[in-house]
């Protein structure tokens, strides 16, 4: 059986708990808006600040409507979404695609190449074969293993950009948007926020937060990351400002099969469960790439992020991993 941990991996400290510090006359005026709707398998929440609540309410709603939107095209789980229509169809023909869907996952394989397959939207039948889908942790044996690794591989979705179109050399090959669709939900959620006219915003779902300047008062927003192996235990706190982070950490998913613990976090180039990383934090600009590189970075290991990052200059990472002695180690990489 799968356990799942339901504690977030990020704690917000300033958006939820309230700011630090006094607050001058004009600063007290401001209002602050809460709300929070569970989409995506996950809980989002926004908290904004500004002179008039409705204004805030009707952003909200709007950013809510396009998660939701987002949700229903890109899930997996759903019989109707444009998604699931693809993966049933594209090895048999070639499906138009909306734009914007096309163009995301066009997005997705680009992050593919740049990081030589850490990260791979074709994970999916990985996934399913390990168990992770429904739940039923297993470990598959070594001829079903290289029957699915015939299947995975983001070089077998072709892409048409004269007719927006994808299909896939195969059968069997599926897309899994669960390592980057929350990423792009808060970004496309921050963008409605600022035209908006919100200049002070926080979105949250879990793993993945995005941030619109500052909170009301304060330099930044304060997020606390909290420790892979211990709930509750906090190891970090990290000042964001028109940023988005990211944290992957293998106590979301995981099973035990003859004493070992396995990760639900794969490397789509092997087709087995990290073991080294157990948890990864980014800090860049772009919710999208932020779950990106989170994901990626647990499967290349340390030195190999640390080359990967460093055509990144703007993006930030702290990485946790089990010590020889069972300690916890870290590694911050361009801090």
């Amino acid at each position: 059986m799968i356990s799942r941990s339901i504690a977030l991996l990020f704690v917000v400290v300033s958006a939820i708990s309230g700011m630090q510090g006094a607050s001058s006359p004009a600063q007290s005026k401001a209002i602050k808006y809460q709300e929070a709707r569970r989409l995506m398998w996950a809980q989002f929440e926004i908290v904004a600040f500004g002179s008039d609540r409705a204004r805030l309410s009707a952003a909200a709603a709007a950013a809510f409507e396009e998660i939701e939107r987002l949700d229903n095209q890109m899930s997996n789980y759903s019989d109707t979404s444009e998604l699931t229509y693809i993966n049933r169809n594209a090895a048999r023909q070639e499906v138009i695609v909306e734009k914007e869907l096309f163009e995301f996952l066009k997005t997705s394989v680009d992050y593919s190449k740049k990081t030589d397959g850490a990260f791979d939207i074709t994970v999916g039948p990985l996934m399913r074969a390990w168990g992770f889908f429904d739940n039923k942790g297993r470990v598959p044996g070594t001829d079903e293993l290289g029957s699915v690794m015939d299947r995975v591989g983001y070089k077998h979705v072709i892409f048409d950009d004269r007719r927006h179109t994808i299909r896939f050399d195969r059968d069997g090959v599926e897309l899994d948007l669960g390592g980057i669709a929350k990423g792009y939900a808060v970004d496309r959620a921050a963008e409605i926020l600022k035209t908006s006219g919100v200049s002070s915003a926080f979105i949250t779902c879990g793993s993945s937060i995005r941030a619109i300047g500052a909170a009301e008062g304060q330099a930044g927003w304060r997020v606390e990351v909290t420790d892979p192996t211990k709930r509750g235990r906090h190891l970090e706190s990290l000042d964001i400002k028109d940023q988005a982070i990211s944290t992957s950490a293998c106590r979301e998913k995981t099973f035990e099969s003859d004493g070992k613990t396995y990760c639900h976090i794969m490397d789509p180039r092997t087709g087995q469960p990290i073991e080294t990383v157990i948890s990864a934090t980014i800090i860049t600009d772009s919710g999208v790439e932020a779950e990106v590189l989170s994901k990626a970075v647990m499967v290349l290991g340390i030195d190999k992020s640390r080359a990967l990052l460093k055509s990144k200059p703007g993006a930030r990472a702290l990485m946790y991993y089990r010590q020889l002695d069972g300690g916890l180690g870290c590694e911050r990489l361009n801090f």
